[in-house]
């Protein structure tokens, strides 16, 4: 495969699987890469009003921002829908893309300045709400960002309004995003990561915990698998297996329909026993709040990808899908534009090819 811009990671020879890395925002490091050059792609998107990484660009319609950070949901989503507009030029016809988003709540400030409670403790930690909520006051303004056309502390939905425009010639036209194309979604999986056993009162995994009491934790996020045509690459040989064998007998006719869920993921600190897709986040010594889990990426490319191919993701962060993609003998192109994340990357990288090669 030849890529048309920028650079090689620093001391990767030619004759191993490269690792491209573009150090651009998404949109403009997708533009600069070839028609039908990818066949797989697997992200995360900054999610809506969550986190500020100082990655702000100018936008095809004018907006001059960070992405995340736009005035209403369907804003985001249509900036997503650019990007997105872009892999698809760019991933074959028979290829797949994953993306991971999670929700976020519609929150406005009380009179003590917390985002949730009117009065600055009610709906938080049982003691001392009124200290967690002079904490956040102080929190950058971006984290005070309320949506008047949706009821405080209600979930945003921005994942399905992700999901319909993506899919719904109709409902990308709704806000305002005009033509483009039309991805077909073949699967929403749950990435859980924490399972509550209510017969037995018990919590597995260690998703991040959450000083709310009036509402169950965020314990799982999305991950939607979308194609460009029915027929697309998938082997579903290289993940049936570890599914299969953690059914239980009388479970075993629904196997082909619920393994998203019910899936046994080998993660690199587990002993194997059979489970959920559960995979917790991994310590890394890299600082990137959101990063994936190293099992989690060769969930997606072992169906999606066979060696030598060219995985794409255009949110790099810390560079895991570079890692796994060296591990697995693929070759991989990262966007990245944030400097704390790619002085990680490079170094993940380099790391990564001098220890397998």
């Amino acid at each position: 495969m030849s890529f048309t811009a920028t650079e090689f990671s620093q001391g990767l020879p030619s004759d191993r699987p490269p690792v491209q890395i573009i150090r651009s925002d998404a949109l403009t490091g997708l533009q600069q890469l070839p028609d039908a050059s990818v066949q797989a792609c697997m992200t995360s998107p900054p999610y809506y009003l969550l986190r500020r990484y100082g990655t702000s660009s100018e936008w095809p319609d004018g907006w001059r921002g960070e992405l995340g950070h736009e005035l209403h949901p369907h804003d985001y989503v249509r900036h997503l829908l650019m990007i997105f507009d872009q892999a698809w030029r760019v991933l074959k016809g028979d290829g797949c893309l994953w993306v991971n988003l999670a929700d976020t709540y519609n929150n406005k400030q009380g009179k003590k300045g917390t985002t949730n409670a009117p009065n600055g403790s009610n709906g938080r930690y049982d003691a001392g709400g009124k200290g967690y909520a002079e904490s956040l006051r102080q929190q950058p303004e971006f984290f005070k960002h309320f949506v008047p056309s949706i009821p405080h502390k209600s979930e945003m939905g921005v994942p399905f309004r992700f999901h319909l425009a993506m899919t719904d010639a109709s409902f990308r036209k709704f806000i305002g995003a005009g033509e483009g194309p039309q991805w077909t979604c073949r699967r929403t999986v749950i990435w859980a990561k924490s399972i509550q056993r209510v017969e037995s009162k018990t919590t597995e995994g260690n998703s991040m915990p959450e000083p709310t009491r009036d509402r169950p934790s965020r314990n799982y996020e999305f991950l939607f698998l979308f194609t460009k045509q029915p027929d697309y690459y998938f082997d579903r040989s290289a993940i049936d297996a570890p599914a299969r064998s953690s059914y239980k007998p009388g479970e075993r006719a629904n196997a082909g329909s619920v393994w998203e869920t019910r899936v046994n993921i080998l993660t690199d600190s587990s002993d194997g026993e059979d489970g959920w897709w559960n995979l917790k986040p991994e310590a890394s010594p890299y600082r990137h709040v959101a990063m994936w889990p190293r099992a989690l990426v060769r969930q997606m490319m072992l169906p999606t990808t066979r060696e030598s191919d060219v995985v794409l993701d255009m949110f790099a962060g810390s560079g895991t899908t570079g890692e796994v993609a060296i591990e697995m003998k693929r070759r991989a192109v990262l966007i990245e534009s944030s400097k704390t994340c790619l002085a990680a990357l490079d170094d993940r990288i380099l790391k990564a090819t001098e220890r397998l090669y």
